[in-house]
């Protein structure tokens, strides 16, 4: 029977999850001052112990599944860690940085991410970490410590260093050289560049003389029958080489994260096998020396962490709320095959703009970035999904040309922002539809707009209101009227202004049908295209936003509504009606307590409304322009208050004090 401080020990270890009948092993077993000094030193260093590590030196306590991943990333030369998000893997490298650093002298680290501000998540829990370990502190030095430049950041750790690293282009970090390399969130690291540039910083040694040194030595020493080579590899295999780390969440199986995790998959299945390593390298044939047991994957998805790490009702709201494809890769650290949607994720990917995938039409090769000023002589469509009391009001931007049309910006918001943004003085109009309208004409000063393609319903009247009530105008504005339909006369055909409104009926089922299927068409024949994008024109949009001192509707912020944007299209299900019509929609999920729901489409619908306006003018050319005779008019001519403008008086009356 157990006593009381049994049980008390069994309930406070019950977190390890180590089960009754077994006990935590106390490694300080010994009877001298001298033999707890060899001890503890031999502890410190030993994968087995790193929790003590942790715990001791950096002042962190880390579950058993955390510090049996710090012991496999320890012992491997290639580990690959897949987690699911939320799980904390940027602070478990940022940690297992600061240990290889810390315990191995001399040792040089580089983290490199998607964008910069990825590789400085990393930095601030060093900094973090830092601060709170004051042993740590005092082990390394006064001279230890973070540093940040303009371009880097660093971590020193007494003669070793943590740096860092934007990414961008690869031509400023090239030459650089490593003993580790951290690369996370590696399927958006651009795979030419991670190739070509970032794997290279771990081929050379950080120390190549000294390492052909002991090299020659080693074959000199078995030449002389000092050494064997087993003794040779035993103590090679104690030695720490260099490293690259791979980490980040799953994503789709066309990207090269997932060609990396298959190949990795292959060489550990191989154990070693001549035959079968020979088929995973084909013609290039297998690396002289390669050692298949130097590759690890290690996959955590949610399942697996232990109760209460995460918040298991956010958790089960995402798999509620969030399409399964996408639970998959974010939760379960699963890769997917391809969206199952009407537009598949690998049709989307197809229509991005970059150097791996060039993009060239009868009037040139097609390049351009996402952007915040359009180009003045350029012309511009908006699609514009009005937001209900709990959707989102959402602005897709398309930039014309002769032979396509580009999605070149995108702006998405909410009550919930909008209320945000009135306490800190980041917005004047109370009323949301107002605010709306103002960001509407605010994009208009340099986005030129031929059209703008409105739903109707939800919040479309209101905007739509919005967009003529003098009050909501500043000095020099035009109110903005629906379009005249020649066919199809309006009360508001005669009022003066820009009639540049084309409010969209999505009840009608024949426009939904044409919507769709155009703008899947337009996909598949490369005339509606994405900007390029990856951490080079991320780490360079952040730049420019610092530059410009913008700090609220960034170009960063509209890059990432861009990739947002294409995550809507792909969950986009085809159905039909139970009377047979057509319908998309995202898929429906149950919410906590039986609810149903869907999840949320709004800058998809705002992108089929702006390309079905493309759509028509592409096949509407804009008129030349008129050869002008003459000036001005600067009043009317003969005094008598009649008419400035020549024409019907529809137009003359309106057009009456406008300007």
């Amino acid at each position: 029977m157990k006593n009381q401080s049994d049980i008390k020990n069994i309930i406070d270890d019950a977190w390890l999850n180590i089960g009754q009948n077994q006990r935590v092993i106390n490694p300080f077993n010994m009877d001298t001052d001298e033999e707890f000094t060899t001890k503890l030193t031999w502890l410190m260093t030993n994968p087995e112990y790193f929790s003590f590590i942790c715990k001791e030196i950096f002042n962190v306590e880390v579950l058993p599944v955390q510090a049996l991943m710090l012991k496999e990333m320890w012992n491997r030369k290639f580990p690959m860690l897949i987690a699911s998000r939320g799980f904390g893997k940027s602070f478990i490298l940022s940690l297992y940085s600061m240990m290889r650093a810390l315990l191995f002298p001399g040792r040089k680290i580089v983290i490199v991410g998607a964008a910069f501000r990825q590789s400085k998540v990393l930095f601030e829990y060093m900094d973090t970490i830092w601060r709170n370990a004051p042993i740590l502190r005092d082990i390394v030095g006064g001279n230890s410590g973070p540093r940040r430049d303009v371009d880097r950041c660093r971590m020193i750790l007494g003669d070793s260093t943590v740096t860092c690293l934007p990414l961008g282009d690869g031509s400023k970090i090239r030459g650089q050289r490593a003993n580790d390399i951290v690369a996370d969130e590696f399927a958006s690291i651009p795979r030419e560049i991670f190739e070509n540039v970032v794997a290279g910083f771990a081929a050379v040694s950080a120390s190549p003389i000294e390492n052909v040194k002991r090299i020659a030595s080693k074959k000199k020493s078995v030449e002389l029958g000092e050494q064997t080579e087993q003794e040779i590899m035993a103590e090679e295999e104690d030695e720490m080489g260099n490293q690259i780390v791979l980490s980040g969440t799953a994503y789709y199986d066309f990207n090269h994260f997932a060609e990396y995790w298959k190949k990795w998959k292959q060489i550990i299945n191989s154990e070693g096998e001549e035959k079968k390593l020979a088929e995973i390298f084909g013609d290039d044939g297998v690396p002289k020396g390669f050692d298949w047991t130097q590759y690890s994957i290690i996959r955590i998805p949610f399942e697996l962490l232990p109760e209460g790490f995460m918040d298991a009702a956010q958790v089960a709201r995402s798999k509620a709320t969030v399409h399964s494809g996408i639970y998959e890769m974010e939760f379960g650290a699963c890769f997917s095959t391809d969206s199952n949607g009407f537009f598949k994720r690998s049709l989307i990917e197809s229509c991005v703009v970059s150097p791996d995938n060039p993009i060239s039409l009868p009037s040139g090769e097609v390049n351009f970035q996402s952007m915040v000023r359009g180009n003045p002589s350029a012309r511009y469509v908006y699609g514009i999904d009005p937001a209900s009391e709990v959707d989102n009001f959402s602005i897709v931007v398309l930039e014309l040309h002769e032979d396509h049309a580009r999605i070149v910006h995108c702006w998405t918001t909410n009550r919930g922002r909008h209320k945000e943004e009135l306490k800190k003085g980041l917005a004047t109009e109370r009323d949301f539809y107002s605010y709306c309208a103002r960001k509407i004409r605010d994009l208009m000063k340099t986005f030129p707009c031929e059209e703008i393609a409105l739903d109707a319903q939800g919040g479309g009247i209101a905007i739509s209101e919005a967009l003529h009530d003098p009050d909501k105008m500043e000095p020099g504005e035009l109110p903005l009227w629906p379009t005249i339909d020649e066919d199809k006369e309006k009360d508001t055909d005669g009022e003066a202004g820009l009639h540049i409104l084309e409010m969209i009926q999505f009840a009608k089922s024949d426009w939904v049908n044409e919507a769709n299927h155009g703008t899947r068409k337009d996909f598949e024949d490369k005339v509606l295209l994405f900007p390029y994008f990856d951490s080079a024109t991320l780490g360079l949009a952040i730049a420019d936003d610092k530059l410009k001192d913008r700090s609220y509707d960034t170009l960063e912020d509209s890059i990432m509504e861009i990739e947002e944007l294409k995550d809507e299209l792909a969950m986009i299900i085809m159905s039909q009606t139970p009377a047979g019509r057509d319908k998309w929609d995202t898929p429906e999920v149950k919410l906590p307590g039986g609810r149903k729901d869907r999840l949320r489409k709004d800058r998809y619908s705002a992108l089929i409304m702006a390309n079905m306006s493309a759509r028509k003018l592409r096949r509407n050319p804009a008129p030349p322009p008129y050869e002008i005779v003459g000036g001005f008019a600067t009043g009317n001519p003969k005094g008598d208050g009649g008419p400035e403008f020549s024409g019907p008086a529809w137009f003359t009356e309106g057009m009456r004090d406008v300007y």
